[in-house]
């Protein structure tokens, strides 16, 4: 099979040292690459014969929205999220999309062992990173979900689209000013959905550290670098902290899954993975245990 990964940025993705990484556990014979498509290129690109060729891809920053209006079908579950990082390709040229995000965000939670039932979580950012973990906090059984977004009209956008798909969780809106200071507050856990503190600008930092003292979970989906500025200001707060790299991991093997057929993911051992996927990233070897 033929796959990659678009978007743009893309030098600093990893997905093609990780999927080969399964490929090669899985004994499954697949080929993927990092294309750079700027934000004004997804059309011009989707129609050329190179993209034509592929199997499937993945899509990141910032097509995850914008891929939408050039599919056939989206996937039932993906449909309420309004963003795609999967697509598929059928056997008659037709593009499904999906959400592996969302499956992501919740297998890193079960890893970590937080438990978000009845929780209320704040969320920074409205993009689809945002869409899909405020997707999965309701699967998940969260009680109230604030979105905390610097464009208040797109913040407006997800919460009402992603109302119905809810399912008894509160989900409110609120500015990116000192009016979020008080959500925070009350929240168990706060999750960045924002590129702020993803290399090159890895010094840059949401939100003020001091805030960060009445959380008791802070999750930040970025995975390079893996230490955050956030996550660390968290741990200096005694947060327990989840960083981006199990998202990253759990998304890519549910992409596997929609491209391949479901897998014996008990072949793959996960410490083993996120070793080999940490080195990469930080060009320094870490034993997972």
């Amino acid at each position: 099979m033929k796959l990659a990964v678009i978007g743009d940025p893309i030098k600093q993705s990893v997905s093609d040292f990780m999927h080969e990484w399964i490929y090669e556990k899985l004994a499954l014979e697949a080929e993927y690459k990092k294309i750079k498509v700027p934000a004004d290129g997804l059309e011009h690109w989707l129609g050329l014969p190179t993209a034509k060729k592929l199997d499937g891809f993945n899509v990141t920053i910032p097509h995850k929205s914008r891929i939408i209006p050039f599919l056939n079908e989206i996937n039932d579950r993906t449909a309420p999220i309004g963003a795609v990082n999967c697509v598929r390709r059928q056997k008659d040229g037709s593009l499904t999309g999906y959400n592996t995000d969302w499956y992501g965000f919740v297998k890193s939670l079960e890893a970590a062992k937080v438990d978000l039932s009845g929780k209320r979580v704040v969320v920074l950012g409205s993009g689809g990173a945002a869409r899909a973990i405020t997707f999965g906090l309701a699967r998940i059984g969260a009680k109230q979900t604030t979105i905390i977004a610097r464009d208040p009209a797109r913040a407006k956008t997800l919460i009402k689209e992603l109302a119905g798909a809810a399912e008894g969780m509160k989900l409110v809106g609120c500015a990116w000013d000192e009016s979020a200071v008080k959500p925070i507050e009350d929240a168990y856990c706060l999750v960045n959905c924002t590129p702020i503190g993803m290399k090159p600008a890895h010094r840059e930092t949401p939100i003020d550290g001091d805030i960060l003292e009445s959380l008791d979970v802070v999750v930040d989906t970025i995975f390079n670098p893996l230490n955050t500025r956030l996550l660390s200001e968290a741990i200096f707060s005694d947060c327990q902290t989840v960083s981006g790299l199990d998202m990253y991991l759990y998304q890519a093997m549910a992409s596997v899954d929609i491209w391949f057929g479901p897998q014996d993911w008990g072949r793959i051992k996960m410490n083993e993975m996120r070793e080999a996927v940490h080195n990469k990233i930080t060009g320094f070897k870490r034993k997972f245990e």
